[in-house]
């Protein structure tokens, strides 16, 4: 059987699959934008070229749908080139978002498509979960804007036999007609690079070295923004110093916007908090990282007191499920999807998004007694074992490729 995995950032999601699918004797062909695939992964694999990420973020909707259809077509280029060497796929794995499926049927007309799905943006305004915040930023899309900057993915929808998506929760912004053809499957952690590890040691850019047992409250996302729970963190920031004098908190993210709309013109998110703060923050207590390797990631979680993990209802992160499965004791809100994830005082502990005097209690709590979270730490990876570990992922979603095709 042949298998064409279609994502701009290839291998992306579809990482684990493009192995398991090998495995099991498929066929495997990747296209994406860069030169060389985004880490290595078995098949052959071809590259269509151009960045569509900085025009999908373009605050034009209109522009975004021209930035689908141009790397449609250069997606199309690689198919015909495909076919004239006698190739066809049994199936079509895509993520449609930035417009990889969207000539698809010029090219290999009635092959199946399994669509891979974040969100309904048109389901489900994130900003607008937080309206203070949302005064402070940049925006500029209304309910139709995000829509349009979604009509890649509305092809593909109408085009697909069966779509899936990662949480409950994210096929839950879809609407109820689409819904039975959207299945749950996760995409999996690799546990042997995410493991407890009590001898990690987390060096700091001024030579610093932090070591499990200290008190540290860590934090990452890929960017430092409101949409991940940024601000709640430097809301607590203050109180939390105050009352616990040594406690380090470690940061890791870049200045920029990946999910969120942008910060308040001429201003970075980072920046702009610090100065809200005026000054109440200890600096010497706070440590920015910046975006860092997966390995000093890993490690950040091994020797952390105290993981905190926020989010507005959104896609979930693979940094969550890889602290938990580092071992890591996790603060998260109480919002979807963390809730299908963590379960208070089982594996991990959740509070109010908004409330920060009980962020700032948690965390306290936490510091006062290392110890007593061990099973929590325990509970969590065991939660990750057994629900996104990347056997038990790559089983459902080998089986989604055969109902894809029809075979179950």
């Amino acid at each position: 059987m042949r298998l064409l995995l279609l994502h701009q950032n290839y291998p992306g999601q579809f990482a684990h699959l493009a192995v398991a699918a090998d495995g099991a004797g498929w066929e495997v062909v990747g296209i994406g934008s860069r030169p060389e695939p985004q880490r290595p992964v078995p098949g052959r694999y071809r590259a269509s070229g151009g960045d569509p990420v900085p025009a999908c973020r373009h605050p034009d909707p209109a522009r975004v749908v021209e930035a689908q259809l141009e790397q449609g077509q250069r997606v199309r280029q690689q198919l015909q080139r495909l076919a004239g060497e006698g190739w066809r796929p049994d199936l079509v794995v895509a993520h449609p978002f930035w417009g990889d499926a969207l000539y698809l049927d010029d090219v290999f007309a009635g092959v199946p498509l399994l669509a891979f799905l974040e969100l309904d943006l048109g389901g489900i305004d994130p900003e607008g979960f937080d309206p203070a915040a949302a005064a402070h930023a940049n925006r500029s899309d209304t309910g139709a804007g995000r829509s349009l900057r979604q009509w890649a993915d509305w092809q593909a929808m109408k085009r697909m036999g069966l779509g899936f998506t990662s949480t409950g929760f994210q096929r839950s912004t879809f609407p109820a007609w689409l819904q039975p053809r959207l299945r749950v499957a996760h995409e999996g952690i690799d546990l042997s690079d995410c493991r407890p590890d009590p001898l990690a040691r987390l060096v700091l850019p001024d030579g610093q070295v932090l070591l499990a047992g200290q008190p540290i409250v860590t934090f990452a996302s890929r960017s430092l923004e409101p949409l991940r729970g940024f601000h709640r963190l430097m809301a607590a920031l203050p109180a939390l110093q105050r009352a616990h004098p040594t406690v380090q908190v470690v940061v890791v993210g870049d200045d920029g916007t990946t999910y969120g709309p942008p910060p308040p013109p001429g201003r970075r998110w980072r920046e702009w908090l610090l100065a809200q703060a005026g000054g109440a923050i200890d600096p010497s207590r706070l440590h920015w990282l910046g975006r860092v390797a997966h390995r000093q990631l890993h490690d950040l979680f091994c020797v952390s007191s105290a993981h905190v993990y926020f989010t507005y209802p959104y896609v979930l992160s693979w940094s969550l499920l890889e602290a938990m499965a580092c071992g890591a004791l996790v603060v998260g809100s109480r919002t979807a999807p963390v809730e299908e994830v963590i379960s208070h005082g089982r594996n991990g502990l959740l509070v109010d998004f908004f409330d920060s005097d009980a962020l700032v209690a948690t965390l306290l709590q936490v510091l006062a007694n290392p110890r007593a979270q061990a099973p929590l730490r325990l509970e969590a990876r065991r939660t990750v074992l057994e629900r996104y570990g990347r056997e038990a992922c790559m089983a459902t979603q080998l089986a989604l490729l055969h109902e894809a095709l029809g075979d179950g």
